[in-house]
């Protein structure tokens, strides 16, 4: 708590990590203490998701109104601005280093940015934004603050953890405040007589995380590519596996390709059907293919194969970008491909 009240007095500073409700805390508190209220409309600019550098200078740059102390400078979502640390334009590295008076910055990434020697965080001059408690992190739990943070959560809703509901919850959601705090909410309203059990655990962490990959696909599936982001947004923020989310893009993508080689092969009815891995309960589903195909085309098909591979291959760090960007535009581009 110490570090983040030196934290808050800064006016270049960091927030990073996948707590969503710590970040947003964060945030809200540095903006209380750096933006005056009758001011806010003149000397705040929040800059647009992922923007790059020379568009964070240009709004540094803007003179501060008359009667305001300074101009404050947000970033919402910066994750892009530590994606190559070695090429950190000049300029910026200068202001970052050397922070002048009248103006306030503050660069909100919503992942954990490593600090390892050549990483993000790893050299000038974040290292020197570390020692000077400028960077606050509200990333995961470690591994034995787990347990006694769940056990506050539930003491605080007043809920009793039976047997091994607790480690369950662990295992299941992992270090992440936000996803636990929800996970035990939802327990909060099933819970009648207070006490948590197992199954109960089981049963809800499967359905957090189930609701909200189908909330994403069922959308693009729709062709509604706001809801498609929004949900996304949400399930990244929880810090929900993006790779699960891919998993479900990946199924229904196979399944559009079983449905052009069974269209190459004349399959209809029952045969089509059971191709494409449905059961006959789901065959009001061939409808989505259908269009999709028809509309996409075989050439089509295979691009989007080509976006969904490349998409992987950069959550799994094996292209140079490291950012949300390719799942953002993977979402896009199921959207287009499966709306009328």
């Amino acid at each position: 708590m110490a570090a983040a009240q030196v934290w808050l007095d800064h006016t270049f500073a960091l927030v990073h990590g996948e707590d969503g409700d710590g970040r947003r805390k964060a945030v809200a508190e540095w903006t209380r203490r750096h933006v005056d209220p009758e001011w806010a409309d003149f000397s705040l600019t929040v800059c647009a998701e992922g923007c790059p550098w020379p568009e964070v200078m240009a709004a540094l740059q803007e003179a501060a109104p008359l009667g305001a102390e300074a101009r404050t400078v947000i970033v919402p979502v910066a994750d892009n601005l530590f994606t190559r640390a070695k090429e950190l334009p000049g300029a910026v590295k200068a202001l970052l280093e050397k922070p002048p008076q009248g103006v306030n910055l503050l660069l909100v990434a919503w992942n954990t940015l490593p600090a390892a020697p050549g990483k993000a965080l790893g050299a000038k001059p974040w290292t020197d934004w570390t020692k000077a408690g400028r960077i606050l992190k509200v990333g995961a739990l470690e591994a034995l603050e787990i347990p006694g943070f769940i056990e506050a959560e539930a003491r605080r809703l007043g809920l009793s953890l039976q047997g091994a509901a607790s480690t369950l919850l662990a295992q299941r959601q992992g270090g992440n405040p936000g996803l636990l705090k929800r996970a035990l909410e939802v327990l909060d309203l099933l819970a009648e007589d207070r006490r948590v059990t197992e199954d109960m655990v089981d049963q809800v962490t499967f359905r957090l995380a189930e609701q909200k990959a189908f909330a994403w696909s069922g959308a693009w599936q729709k062709g509604d590519a706001a809801s498609a982001l929004k949900a996304l947004r949400g399930a990244l923020e929880d810090g929900d596996e993006p790779l699960m989310m891919l998993g479900q893009a990946r199924r229904e993508v196979d399944r559009l390709l079983r449905y052009a080689e069974a269209q190459a092969a004349g399959l209809k009815g029952a045969e089509l059907t059971s191709a494409l891995g449905l059961s006959p309960k789901q065959a009001f589903l061939l409808d989505g293919y259908r269009n999709a195909y028809e509309k996409l085309k075989p050439k089509g098909v295979k691009g989007l194969l080509g976006r969904l591979n490349q998409c992987e291959r950069d959550l799994k760090g094996m292209a140079l970008s490291r950012s949300e960007a390719p799942l953002l535009d993977l979402t896009l581009s199921l959207c287009r491909a499966w709306g009328r």
